[in-house]
């Protein structure tokens, strides 16, 4: 498996997947840290809608890791294929959503850092698809 053909979209899973999965972790086990390194205020009542978004963000970034479970070089690259198209999806829907709750008042301004970063990732998942990293379109 060549790195570029291989190895490097499968690289860029485990970073973006494994950057999903601990953020989604602290989301859950400590919502008021990911605040702090926000900068964010945290929201009134309960953090249990915080954490209800850490189970959904660290899912995401599980999702990105299954295809290092598999043993099959061809039946893994059809699953980083699934997930780069997958999660693109939802990715530029988080980074929509985000723009549009900052953009009136209901999140503070630093969850823009949340929804550019969302937003950089899927278009780097748009170009790994677009350049033809798994063979011909």
């Amino acid at each position: 498996m060549d790195l570029m053909r291989g190895w490097g979209p499968m690289l860029f899973c485990l970073f973006a997947g494994g950057g999903d999965a601990a953020t989604g972790l602290l989301l859950i086990a400590a919502p008021q840290l990911v605040l702090r390194l926000l900068d964010a205020e945290p929201p009134a009542g309960d953090l249990v809608l915080l954490r209800f978004v850490g189970v959904f963000v660290g899912c995401v970034g599980l999702a990105y890791l299954y295809p290092w479970v598999l043993r099959d070089g061809a039946r893994r690259m059809h699953r980083v294929v699934t997930v780069l198209e997958v999660t693109a999806g939802v990715r530029l829907a988080v980074a929509l959503f985000l723009a549009f709750a900052t953009t009136t008042g209901r999140l503070d301004l630093p969850w823009v850092t949340v929804g550019a970063y969302d937003a950089l990732i899927a278009l780097a998942q748009i170009g790994l698809l677009s350049w033809e990293f798994f063979g011909a379109p």
